[in-house]
């Protein structure tokens, strides 16, 4: 039968052949587990720490199954790092050893020490195991337990999450509840930390307030209100789904049309219709969530349903995570090349730089199947940085063929400044591989020149010195301003396609694109329009005195080869580059 006690030492017995255990881990950024008791080795499979470490990496994320741990770590923070209660309770899958899958129950508390640092001490239950045993449904009275010493909120007087999931659970589980149809709705107050940077704590607390008044005398019957943590609230609701989105578009009408202007907002929504009663409240609330965070920068809509379209592209979104490593190790990440055309004399004068994804599994992943969400989780840097690499190696290549040169423009993420070194990499690598500073030109998105001004105007001011060549790239695209213009130093002024795509119905539009280029040349910037597909368009830039231009006029995006055969057949030529 074996052991069925550990000799934990000086420290006593612990009793083992339980489905139950207690493990340590830091309250940092990498969550490493310091320590996992017998029975918790034993409930992933593992003979020893050593395997344990082995199987998860040695943090508490890796302890989590990978689809569950983004919505327990939501949960975990709401309820110890905000809430007023230091302890949690959440629920999620482990994967065993052996690969098997089980449900496991975490009762977890904060605890902090003397020099700063906190920790985590967690008891965890493996639920397939003990609620056999335990017919009365432990782990909801352990959630009773928790929430005992306070049910609401202190700020708004909603119910804290805890004890909103149980009484979510209850009603579930009720009789009536079969015979109406069920929805979960998550609201949130975009950007609510700048709103309390601009107007204070004091008006932030008001405005959450006023919000969960609206919600609660919005949902007053059949509905059970909660604030999860700061400006995030959820409602568990009865009604048909078109009533639940008329009360939705009641709340956002009511923030909006407050008589006190300061505290006017458009807040978004989420809303996921409970299609199975047998689902987990957390996972109906994280879809919820995930609807609501859909539309987060979205102007045009206020609310978002969780649908079959929405799980396909968070889908997607997860494959991207899971696999961005997989598809740089193995190259699935590609490089196209784009041309860039001297308008004056139509020769090729450069190659802009642009990422493809060819996964064997999913296909071909354009830009908009990735770069935003690697972007969302910090990722985005491992992409930028491949590419410099792989374009150097492609210059290198160009140039032990004897082929013609000429420049290529990289794009830089606003993230790459923050996740890492950018510009250390690009010289790094350039230098590595012998590449001309003037045959690598870079590209900036202009909306990213208003975050972490100094530190980037400072960087790319340090660049061109070295002799590389700094471009904005999509003015035009956003809210773009001329004193962006005046405040950098840069060498080409590329504009976003919307410009042509405008021009083609307004003819007001090439009077503005005039104005630009005239004032770009008249501060030494090299003008460059991208978007051109006509000869309408390429003749039009010729008129107003544009120096470049980029479209699938000249190339659609292509590996090189594809794309140095397709203009030779064009019959364009290559600039000599000085």
């Amino acid at each position: 039968m074996g052991k069925k006690f550990h000799d934990a030492g000086i420290s006593g017995i612990v009793p083992t052949g339980l489905p139950g255990g207690v493990f340590i881990y830091e309250n940092n950024d990498i969550e490493n587990v310091l320590y996992a008791g017998p029975n918790v080795l034993e409930m992933y499979g593992c003979e020893n720490m050593g395997e344990f470490i082995e199987l998860t990496g040695g943090t508490f994320k890796g302890m989590v199954h990978p689809d569950d741990y983004k919505r327990i770590e939501n949960q975990i923070q709401a309820q110890t790092i905000f809430g007023e209660k230091k302890h949690d309770y959440v629920r999620y899958r482990i994967v065993t050893k052996d690969g098997i899958e089980r449900y496991v129950e975490d009762f977890g508390h904060l605890l902090h020490r003397d020099d700063g640092k906190s920790y985590y001490y967690v008891y965890i239950v493996d639920v397939d195991q003990n609620e056999y045993f335990n017919k009365n449904r432990n782990s909801f009275a352990e959630a009773e337990i928790l929430s005992a010493n306070q049910e609401t909120d202190d700020l708004t007087g909603l119910l804290n999450m805890s004890f909103f999931y149980q009484r979510a659970q209850m009603f579930l589980g009720s009789y009536e509840s079969w015979r109406e149809d069920i929805s979960f709705i998550h609201f949130d107050i975009p950007n609510f930390k700048l709103f309390n940077e601009r107007n204070g704590f004091k008006l932030g607390d008001e405005l959450l307030c006023d919000l969960a008044k609206a919600i609660r005398e919005t949902f007053h019957i059949g509905g059970i209100c909660a604030r999860f943590s700061d400006d995030h609230f959820v409602v568990c609701t009865t009604g048909s789904r078109e009533s639940v989105v008329e009360k939705v578009e009641k709340v956002y009408k009511t923030m909006l049309l407050t008589d006190d202007v300061n505290k006017k907002v458009r807040i978004k929504a989420g809303i996921y219709y409970l299609d199975d009663r047998r689902a987990e409240i957390g996972l109906a609330c994280d879809h919820a969530r995930l609807a609501c965070n859909s539309i987060k920068h979205r102007h045009d809509v206020n609310y978002c349903i969780y649908d079959e379209m929405l799980r396909e592209n968070l889908r997607k979104q997860q494959y991207v995570i899971d696999h961005i490593d997989e598809a740089i190790e193995q190259e699935y990440i590609k490089v196209f090349y784009q041309p860039v055309i001297r308008v004056k004399t139509g020769e090729i004068c450069g190659y802009e730089a642009l990422v493809r994804w060819i996964d064997p599994r999913m296909g071909m992943l354009s830009p908009g199947d990735f770069i935003n969400t690697l972007e969302q989780f910090h990722l985005i840097h491992l992409v930028d940085t491949f590419v410099v690499k792989r374009v150097c190696k492609d210059y290198v290549q160009m140039r032990d063929e004897g082929k013609e040169l000429v420049p290529i423009s990289i794009n830089i993420s606003r993230l790459d400044f923050e996740l890492c070194d950018i510009f250390g990499v690009v010289e790094e690598t350039r230098s590595e591989y012998d590449v001309p500073r003037d045959m690598l030109d870079l590209e900036i998105t202009e909306s990213s020149l208003n975050e972490n001004e100094g530190y980037i105007r400072s960087s790319c001011d340090k660049m061109r010195e070295m002799g590389y060549h700094v471009w904005i790239d999509d003015f035009g695209s956003g809210y773009s301003s001329l004193n962006t213009i005046a405040n950098y130093n840069f060498d080409v002024l590329k504009l976003d396609m919307v410009f042509l795509r405008s021009y083609d119905n307004n003819p007001k539009t090439g009077k503005i694109m005039g104005y630009i280029i005239k004032g770009a040349k008249a501060m030494g910037v090299s003008p460059l329009c991208e978007g051109v597909e006509t000869e309408v368009h390429f003749n039009f830039l010729k008129e107003i005195g544009c120096e470049r231009a980029q479209g699938y006029y000249f190339g659609k995006p292509m590996p090189m080869e594809e794309s140095r055969k397709f203009t030779s057949e064009k019959g364009l030529v290559w600039e000599k580059v000085e």
